[in-house]
């Protein structure tokens, strides 16, 4: 309203004041209706308020009154001329039939303001229908804006996160969306919306994109229209998409980890409600909201120190977020490579499964090639081999991203260089084994990792090629070429070669040109290398095939409490004495039959345990009774891969060990058409048989290899009586026929007529030359007092015992020393020097079958020279050196 308005209607005003008190109310011209006595105009706004608004048609007019007395008729208009008063063509609105009682919310006709440019105007309501202001004055008035430029719809904010195990974003704007003509939520390939769904509630839009989280950085274009009817639309231009905010960890009333570096999305049950953040030990604190129609508070944790962090929402929800260090690391194997290389290495992170990106940089820091997207393991580890550098020498960089946290590492400077002419070499120019074996074919390369072998020639029979690939990098690849499975004109590559370790033979560009239909002949085959992308030869060497032999068999013998499952439990039992060399074994033992023969490794790869054992194999191993009796035929025990302990083989050193319980009672013995068992044990010789068919081209006539064991009662023996001094370091000792190794439990009790009666008790274990000691101390007992020694456990029918006395002994002995002064100290007395172990003793309580406490100490055993240096030449056989 303009200054000169003001004035003309303060002077109005005045005049009415003065006329009411002179005269009373004078009649408006042209109507007898008297002035309201108050009231307000709401033009949309709210009553008495300013209202904005475009060009075009007020709906929601209304007047309030507070003169209840007032006739029907309520009139407005716009002073569109800003003079005042009512000018006819002026924008106006009324209501002519609302109850006079009725003084709130009283709705006018549409107020048409279509005609009006932009500006400020004033709006007045009245009851006089003539719209003439006369000598009274106007009920009341309030402001009108046009402006017809604006509009106030705009994005605030769009937050990704995870709702119920789905990805969901949400989308908030200033004011209520009507409607949501098109949304699209898009990463570089595709629109996400398309498949999801969409909710709207006031200003906030949720769209809900599938099952997980969507880590590529998403951008969110609409067509929207708010309530009030205005248009935004960025649909049409990319330039015009708004950025969405990945969080990656979700906190829902409740306590969540997270890794620094990620944003977590604090989820309230209502729109713009407080949130406060306290550190617990550090001193960061945050108080703010999610925000005018958001449900979602977004909390960053990039600069934020490792802490617990306690958040409270308004609706009540109190947790923790703790935030923790993700460990994030990049290791790449080799700084300096060439262009026939890629850059390898190992991401690793204190949380596995978890989505990374790798990208490699060049020196100008842009994107060589495109980024590499993969999953840490269980484990948080990624095995990497990016980059493809052809001819592209140069410097780069590479750099890991952990996608959930945005937590980066960049590795050092990797050097790309021109990679040299790639060789491959046998580095030897002879390498032998025999037919039927699987030959190791070593290939050592240079500026390469791959290359062809050709075996043999069509001039032999028999020629193949071989694409072996260094997988492990480490500049050799070994191929394996089983001579065996060669002798059948079907097979193909992949059943003939295989590679040693982590290397790999490329079967694809493999193959076998000119195969066989039997063994493979002794005698020499031409091997040709290639470094891969060479047609040249580029070294030779010759494969010499030799005849196979079957050597001998031989029987060993350990406790069946010995692991024997394999070559390496094996060579431990040598080493520690517990597996010997023996032919003479204790019925409840463990027999090893140890088999010498080459040309058996194909077999053994193919047959397993089943090559020994059954009719129609091409070797078979059999035990038998040496001498059958009189009329009758030799029993047989069925042996076979279900009844025996194991059976180790070790092809390359050309030995096969069959491993069985002497005792085990589903080994049965039958002779030869008869299906009735022979009980077999101690007291019976028998024959371990190994022979290698003459149906088999593994040999032209049969070849057969046999050695003979007893089987004996397990017996240990001490001298009866056996006596010891009332002294310490008594030595008890004996031999046994058991397997060494073999626990023993000595125990010493006393005669019923001693008193005191004590127990002493110690365990052992029998040696490689069969004996056995222990020692104890008699220090506490008197001369005459008697006892009896048991020694028990092993493979043994009947516990030994013997009695004993105590004697009276001496246990000093006088030393003279270099000056010949005489040192009198004391000494065990014992009965012979031996392996011993101590057992305390027990004076006070009565004799039971309850061990007393025991301690072991070890002595060397003189006497058994011979024996020790027999059974070390024994133990070397077995070891023999893998040849070469």
């Amino acid at each position: 309203m303009t200054r000169k308005q003001d004035q003309f209607r303060a002077v109005i005003l005045a005049a009415l004041m003065v006329m009411s008190v002179f005269a009373g109310t004078i009649a408006l011209s042209g109507s007898a209706a008297a002035a309201a006595s108050g009231g307000s105009l709401d033009l949309g706004s709210g009553n008495g308020a300013s209202h904005t608004a475009e060009s075009g048609t007020l709906t929601d007019v209304q007047v309030d009154s507070d003169d209840s007395n007032n006739a029907p008729g309520l009139y407005a208009f716009v002073d569109e001329n800003g003079n005042g008063v009512y000018d006819a063509g002026e924008a106006t609105a009324n209501n002519q039939s609302y109850v006079a009682a009725d003084t709130t919310d009283i709705n006018l006709t549409d107020l048409d303001v279509s005609g009006l440019g932009d500006g400020s105007y004033q709006v007045y309501a009245f009851e006089n229908e003539s719209l003439n202001t006369g000598d009274d004055s106007f009920d009341t008035s309030t402001e009108l804006v046009i402006d017809n430029d604006e509009n106030s719809l705009e994005f605030i904010d769009a937050v990704q996160y995870e709702n119920d195990s789905s990805a969901e974003v949400e989308i908030v704007f200033n004011e209520d969306i009507g409607t949501v003509h098109e949304l699209n939520i898009t990463n570089d390939e595709e629109n996400l919306t398309e498949s999801g769904s969409i909710d709207v509630t006031d200003g906030r839009i949720t769209a809900t994109l599938g099952s997980d989280l969507v880590t590529d950085d998403l951008e969110v274009q609409y067509n929207v229209t708010d309530a009030a009817g205005n248009v935004v639309d960025t649909t049409t231009d990319d330039d015009d998409a708004e950025d969405v905010t990945f969080a990656s960890t979700t906190a829902v009333g409740g306590d969540v980890n997270a890794y620094k570096g990620s944003n977590v999305a604090i989820v309230s049950d209502s729109t713009n409600v407080d949130v406060e953040v306290e550190g617990d030990e550090s001193s960061y604190q945050f108080s703010g909201s999610t925000g005018e129609n958001s449900k979602v508070f977004v909390f960053n944790t990039e600069n934020r120190d490792i802490d617990e962090y306690n958040y409270t929402i308004d609706d009540g929800s109190q947790a923790t977020i703790d935030v923790r260090d993700l460990g994030l690391s990049l290791d790449v194997d080799d700084q300096n490579i060439t262009t026939d290389d890629s850059v390898e290495g190992t991401v690793s992170a204190n949380a596995g499964n978890r989505p990374i990106t790798l990208q490699l940089y060049d020196s100008n820091d842009d994107e060589f090639q495109d980024e590499v997207t993969a999953d840490l393991n269980g484990q948080g580890e990624y095995e990497f081999a990016v980059g493809d550098f052809s001819d592209e020498t140069g410097s780069y960089t590479l750099e890991v991203v952990d996608d959930y946290s945005g937590v980066t590492q960049e590795s050092s400077t990797i050097n790309v260089e021109e990679a040299g002419d790639g060789e491959a070499d046998f580095n030897q120019s002879v390498i032998s084994n025999e037919r039927g074996d699987i030959v190791e074919i070593p290939v050592t390369f240079d500026n390469t990792d791959a290359g062809t072998v050709t075996i043999g020639s069509e001039d032999v029979g028999f020629e193949a090629d071989v694409a072996i690939e260094d997988d492990d990098d480490d500049g050799e690849a070994v191929i394996l070429f089983d001579t065996w499975a060669a002798a059948d004109d079907s097979a193909s590559a992949s059943d003939v070669f295989s590679a040693e370790d982590d290397d790999e033979i490329d079967f694809g560009n493999s193959e076998i040109i000119t195969p066989v239909d039997s063994l493979l002949d002794a005698g020499d085959y031409d091997l040709e290398v290639g470094a891969e992308g060479t047609d040249d030869t580029q070294n030779a060497a010759t494969l010499v095939l030799e005849e196979r032999s079957t050597e001998n068999v031989t029987t060993w013998t350990a406790h069946d409490s010995v692991s024997l499952s394999d070559y390496d439990d094996i060579t431990e039992a040598v080493e520690n004495g517990e597996l010997t060399q023996d032919g003479d074994i204790a019925d409840g033992d463990v027999v090893v039959a140890q088999i010498s023969a080459s040309g058996l490794g194909g077999l053994y790869e193919a047959e397993d345990d089943n090559m020994f054992f059954g009719a129609g194999q091409p070797t078979n191993f059999t035990v038998n009774e040496t001498s059958a009796p009189a009329n009758r035929e030799a029993f047989s025990l069925n042996l076979s891969s279900d009844n025996v302990k194991s059976v180790v083989g070790d092809a390359e050193n050309d030995t096969y060990y069959v491993v069985f319980d002497s005792d085990n009672d589903e080994i049965g013995a039958y002779r030869p058409g008869s299906d009735d068992p022979v009980d077999f044990g101690d007291e019976d010789t028998l024959t371990a048989n190994f022979t290698v068919s003459e149906d088999t081209e593994l040999a032209e006539d049969q070849q057969t290899v046999e050695t003979d064991f007893d089987l004996i009662e397990g017996e240990h023996s001490l001298d009866d009586p056996y006596n010891v001094s009332n002294a310490a370091g008594q030595i008890v000792e004996g031999e046994s026929n058991v397997a060494p190794g073999t626990e023993l439990q000595i125990r010493i009790r006393s005669a019923d007529d001693t008193s005191p009666s004590f127990l002493k008790t110690a365990t052992t274990d029998v040696t490689e030359n069969n004996t056995f000691s222990a020692e104890f101390d008699f220090s506490g007992q008197n001369a005459g007092d008697e006892y009896t020694i048991t020694v028990r456990n092993g493979a043994v029918d009947e516990n030994e015992e013997v009695d004993g006395t105590v004697v009276e002994g001496s246990n000093t002995t006088e030393t003279v020393t270099d000056d010949g002064t005489a040192t009198v100290t004391d000494e065990p007395v014992t009965t012979e020097a031996s392996e011993t172990t101590e057992a305390s003793e027990t004076t006070e309580a009565p004799a039971t079958d309850e061990p007393a406490t025991e301690e072991s100490t070890e002595t060397g055993t003189p006497g058994f020279g011979v024996v020790v240096a027999l059974t070390a030449l024994l133990a070397a056989a077995l070891l023999a050196v893998r040849r070469d």
